[in-house]
């Protein structure tokens, strides 16, 4: 059976931190891909300013050159909240033959009893919890094995890289580089659309 990772999020920008992540998820899990899953409308925080589509477009050139790394649209082209359980109720229905595993940052996973439908989550995917070095992360991965003692959780360690969206976001407004920090394909796209130039410009 294929195993395919999901990770979910608004990638509002899209950068070094998130490829990082999915790929030491990829060659760690030994899965097939693993697929950015962007956010239409997080359930749980205010909607980004970035519409859906640009953030789509960001993640697709980001991970264009990237073997193993893919995009999807599930969550775009479905209205309303872009709940997992219903991400992975769809996705286990067309694809009943792949064994689908949902990433998250380990920090999260203090919240995971709060998500729509926790049981069914993990009876229709393995968690998979990425854990930054320096960080007390291992309490959100005690609550799940307490409460969901039949959950498949793997860890991952990933180096410890002090990059944000949010300061990201701050940084293009201000007019400041992000150099290296997003990846080049990704910052010619914001120039070329215009985005966070509220306040400034990509240089």
């Amino acid at each position: 059976m294929k195993r395919i990772g999901l990770f979910g999020g608004t990638f509002d920008p899209v950068h070094i931190g998130h490829i990082v992540a999915a790929e030491y998820v990829l060659d760690a899990c030994g899965l097939e891909r693993v697929l950015f899953v962007p956010t239409r409308i997080p359930p749980h925080k205010e909607a980004p300013d970035t519409p859906a589509e640009d953030r789509f477009h960001m993640v697709e050139v980001a991970v264009a050159d990237r073997p193993g790394l893919g995009v999807s649209r599930v969550e775009l082209d479905r209205e309303g909240p872009s709940y997992t359980v219903d991400t992975l109720r769809y996705l286990r229905t067309r694809h009943p033959d792949v064994r689908f595993a949902w990433i998250v940052g380990a920090d999260q996973l203090l919240g995971f009893p709060m998500w729509k439908s926790p049981e069914e989550i993990v009876s229709l995917a393995d968690l998979i919890a990425v854990v930054r070095p320096g960080y007390n992360e291992h309490k959100g991965m005690d609550v799940v094995r307490k409460q969901f003692p039949r959950a498949a959780l793997e860890v991952v360690e990933m180096p410890r890289l002090e990059v944000s969206s949010s300061e990201l976001r701050a940084r293009l407004e201000a007019g400041r580089t992000v150099s290296v920090l997003v990846p080049q394909a990704v910052q010619e796209l914001i120039r070329a659309k215009g985005l966070y130039k509220r306040a400034g410009r990509v240089r």
